[in-house]
């Protein structure tokens, strides 16, 4: 294969074909050929980036399954190459005098972001760049569509006909110019990219700085982010496509999602280390599962895995939660118990500082419930090198921390 940039051209079996993304958009261009087998290589370049505006390096990537405007374009030009490619281009840019090279992909993204938070300040917080700076993007949109895109009003702004047809249609687009931008960094030798890993609060109070400054050291091209959160919200973000990998207790299964289980970590009950709190509990050096509702609990809310998992193991042992605060939060939560106003069940990980520090106690349950824990991605994502060298550093980590006896439970993976 031989690529010559800025030619975009591509040399392959059957001819070379060179054509323009029209209807509405004529925002992409490339060059294309079909292979012996229906595949195709296309030639990406002077793209923008949608989240930094700044252009990418021209690169390769392998479409599976041809779009129909491709397919069909392939095989009438592939008569005619040259003359019919550049005639079907002069035409697209001559109809509504429009100019396909001069489409801004910064442009629909920043369209995008406005028509989906409903105003221009709110898109602008969220992709933290000026607010005239998207106004400007977006009025140069509609003058190149010349249609308008957004009716503005005192509360923000509402989407015009035009402007939900052309949202239908770019969305997906950003988005898979940014699969396409990951995609061709697993070609580098050295892995690079963002990654995005959204962690438990306790979870990534352990491992997430031992997983940076591991990232930062053996593979400094990848740009590590962060993000701590409940399982609800994390279940969100991976909905929402905002998080590469996560990290999970016993989470939900979805279409379109990968599950790989790393981790049974026993629970325990969580009671405050000092005499008077404890004297419910006694010297116990292990506490009866079924006799966990005469204890005053203090648990999160019902979009946390682990609300669920108590509640499940109160029906299964035919007892019935006493629950005297619900607090989403689990500082909130070992500062209370520590305090004596009551107990919560958690795993060792989220509390073996306070253990170690002598402020809580961590009791066994008989029979020992367990909690799974889980790596969570989109299957859509699995191949990226840059997220597969991630998720092996979490693995890594992860049996370091249960070897050093910080981490307690049973290794699946």
């Amino acid at each position: 294969m031989r690529i010559r940039p800025p030619g975009l051209t591509i040399a392959l079996d059957i001819g070379q074909i060179r054509l323009v993304a029209a209807d509405r958009l004529r925002a992409l261009e490339f060059g294309a050929s079909v292979g012996r087998r229906g595949a195709a290589t296309a030639f990406f370049a002077g793209v923008n980036r949608p989240d930094w505006g700044k252009p990418i390096l021209p690169y390769v990537i392998q479409i599976k399954a041809l779009p129909p405007l491709l397919a069909s374009a392939g095989k009438e030009l592939s008569r005619n190459p040259a003359g019919k490619a550049n005639h079907w281009r002069s035409a697209t840019q001559q109809k509504k005098g429009l100019n396909a090279d001069r489409m801004d992909f910064g442009d629909l993204n920043a369209f995008i972001h406005v028509a989906k938070q409903g105003g221009f300040s709110k898109a602008a917080a969220e992709l933290r760049v000026a607010q005239s700076a998207l106004s400007r993007r977006v009025a140069r949109l509609e003058h190149q569509l010349a249609v308008p895109l957004l009716k503005r009003n005192g509360r923000g702004v509402v989407v015009t006909e035009e402007g939900a047809a052309l949202l239908d249609r770019t969305e997906g687009l950003i988005q898979e110019l940014c699969l396409i931008e990951q995609n061709v960094l697993v070609l580098a030798k050295e892995p690079a990219g963002r990654v995005t890993v959204a962690l438990p609060p306790t979870t990534g109070q352990v491992l997430g700085p031992l997983l940076a400054a591991e990232c930062r050291e053996r593979f400094p091209r990848i740009t590590l982010e962060l993000r701590e959160g409940i399982s609800g919200f994390i279940h969100d973000w991976l909905a929402k496509d905002e998080v590469d990998l996560a990290l999970l207790y016993d989470p939900e299964r979805a279409p379109g999602v990968e599950v790989v289980p790393l981790l049974d970590e026993p629970l325990y009950l969580i009671a405050p280390a000092f005499p008077d709190a404890a004297s419910e509990l006694g010297e116990l050096q292990e506490f009866p599962l079924n006799q966990l509702g005469r204890l005053p609990l203090i648990v999160p809310g019902h979009s946390h895995s682990l609300r669920r998992l108590l509640e499940r193991l109160a029906a299964e042992h035919r007892t019935t939660l006493r629950i005297i605060n619900q607090v989403d939060g689990m500082r909130i939560t070992k500062g209370m118990v520590e305090a004596g106003l009551g107990y919560t069940v958690f795993s060792y990980a989220g509390v073996y500082e306070e253990v170690e520090a002598g402020t809580l106690r961590a009791i066994p349950l008989r029979p020992t419930p367990q909690w799974r824990l889980s790596l969570v991605h989109r299957t859509m994502h699995q191949g990226l090198r840059a997220q597969i060298e991630v998720k092996r550093l979490i693995e890594q980590q992860i049996h370091s921390l249960v070897d050093r006896k910080l981490w307690r439970g049973r290794i699946i993976t």
